[in-house]
């Protein structure tokens, strides 16, 4: 069995090597964590109900599995550590996340590159 540091290592280098629509799938998933609350959209719901006789899961539900799975067996500064690590990977999913976790509802005012979008 992995070790719980060796879990975060993981998790981080999975996140760097995730597309851009992955970590947008990863996003709510990561809130529901932190915030201890349910979300149901996309991804999430999907993920929730595989079972054996669906299709094979992919790589990306496969680690996202592990994900949930590991998540409550680390220590308040694992998760500190690895919510850190990937803001500092990933600057806009970070300020995203944390728009998520403060208002419930996803930052779409940036473009990719940060910048912000000006509505009429």
């Amino acid at each position: 069995m992995l070790s719980t540091e060796a879990q975060v290592r993981y998790l981080v280098q999975w996140f760097q090597e995730w597309s851009e629509l992955q970590r947008s799938d990863f996003l709510p998933i990561l809130a529901e964590k932190y915030a201890n609350r349910a979300y149901v959209n996309g991804i999430v719901n999907s993920i929730a109900n595989v079972n054996c006789q669906d299709k094979p899961m992919s790589l990306f539900e496969c680690r996202v599995k592990l994900f949930r799975e590991w998540f409550t067996q680390w220590s308040s500064d694992q998760k500190e550590s690895f919510l850190k690590q990937i803001s500092e990977m990933d600057a806009v999913f970070a300020e995203k996340l944390n728009s998520e976790l403060q208002n419930g509802i996803p930052s779409d005012n940036h473009e990719a590159n940060g910048n912000e979008i000006l509505e009429d």
